[in-house]
């Protein structure tokens, strides 16, 4: 009996059998597992799926995070409702990180689409090697954004003709999962809220206008042409504190590079009107669609996934679980490439509620987004910024509204 994977993923079926696959092939020998890379050439995962699915591909276990999962599947009408076979095979759904299942209630309609395994946590990385250089004290849990915004101010420096940056983020994912939970769009009236929202403000200028004023961080966002990011922080090494995921210490593109400097983690920057949490959660859901073939058999593997026994083994790999016990927290990281870091700084918080979405919420997001390095270097203002964002929004959700399926 074959079971077949596909999450739209580039990765090689190595990384796919490390985050997920080598405990399965132990626990059901009978079964045999089938991984499929993403086929190259195609510009979007729709494109690549719809081209998989034409030359005769079935797809029994689709994965992928937030966003992503749901749009492809409703792009493809390849949504499967899972409710009757959770219930049939006792999948315990209350164990797990509840926003997440609050999430897929919502794009599900109410149905069960897809099951969260694994998350992507949001910490405040930096540099320890930055910091001994500049003589500044390391950044610690539970810092305010202004807090992290004031440490920064001191590391933003010109040094033997490198320009160093003191804090930065990565818009498109810190727009997305903001930490006030402040919605990208109206899904009630198809509107986008970036110029009805005030919060945004408060998000934009807290992000991408307090920590890039300085006169060095200008000059590094005139060069670079855009917000300092993996690459500043990961490769260049010239970024002290970023703020982002658990991608960069498990993608295998990134741990050689990983391993060249000392760093480590603390708890994500908060909001004083929001202490104590974090980022929302960004799951990875996995769901049988209209062509899994053998749908108990598919049931079982996707109940192991968020069982005790394998919830802890992902989490010892470095990928963080959406069973979050003490056991999976007190596993986390012991065998990923990095086993002594600030780890329980992924804990810390409470995920930040996830707003109502919609097939076009992810397209707005990379609107918003673009307008974070114009307002960071001065070249637009606000509320202009603001203004050509609501534009370019509102045609994106006529395009995707164009494109529903009647």
């Amino acid at each position: 009996m074959e079971i077949v994977f596909y999450g739209g993923s580039a990765q090689p079926k190595d990384f796919f059998d490390r985050q997920y696959g080598e405990l399965l092939y132990q626990k059901f020998p009978q079964y045999t597992f089938k991984y499929i890379q993403m086929p190259s050439g195609s510009p979007t995962i729709a494109d690549a799926t719809t081209k998989l699915i034409t030359e005769g591909q079935r797809i029994d276990i689709f994965y992928n995070n937030i966003g992503i999962f749901e749009n492809t599947l409703f792009a493809l009408d390849l949504q499967y409702d899972m409710s009757d076979l959770i219930k049939k095979h006792n999948v315990d759904l209350s164990r797990l990180e509840q926003e997440s299942i609050k999430a897929m209630k919502q794009f599900s309609a109410g149905k069960t689409y897809g099951v969260p395994v694994t998350d992507m946590k949001f910490v405040l990385f930096y540099n320890k090697d930055i910091f001994d250089k500049f003589g500044v004290s390391y950044p610690k849990d539970g810092m305010t954004w202004e807090e992290a915004t004031n440490l920064g101010k001191k590391l933003t420096r010109l040094e033997g003709g490198k320009q160093y940056v003191g804090l930065s983020t990565a818009p498109s994912q810190f727009i997305a999962q903001n930490q006030l939970s402040v919605p990208m769009v109206d899904i009630e009236k198809d509107q986008p809220t970036i110029n009805t929202n005030a919060s945004w403000r408060k998000l934009f200028d807290t992000m991408f206008v307090q920590p890039m004023q300085d006169a060095g961080f200008r000059a590094k966002l005139g060069e670079i042409k855009t917000i300092p990011g993996n690459d500043a922080f990961v490769t260049k090494q010239d970024l002290a504190m970023y703020a982002y995921n658990i991608a960069i210490y498990i993608s295998p593109s990134f741990i050689p590079a990983m391993q060249s400097f000392n760093w480590d983690m603390v708890t994500v920057p908060v909001f004083p009107e929001a202490p104590g949490v974090g980022s929302q959660t960004t799951p990875f859901y996995f769901g049988l669609t209209k062509m899994t073939k053998h749908k108990d058999a598919a049931a079982e593997v996707l109940k192991y996934m968020v069982s005790d026994e394998y919830q802890s083994w992902v989490s010892r790999r470095g990928f963080v679980p959406t069973l979050t016990t003490e056991q999976t927290k007190k596993e986390y990281g012991k065998e990923s490439a990095f086993p002594d870091k600030n780890y329980a700084a992924l804990f810390k918080y409470k995920n930040a509620p996830i707003p109502p979405s919609a097939d076009y919420t992810y397209a707005v997001n990379n609107v918003y987004a673009s307008m974070a390095l114009p307002i960071a270097n001065g070249t637009k203002d606000m509320n202009t910024a603001f203004r050509e964002a609501e534009e370019q929004a509102l045609q994106k959700i006529e395009e995707a509204k164009r494109l529903r399926k009647p």
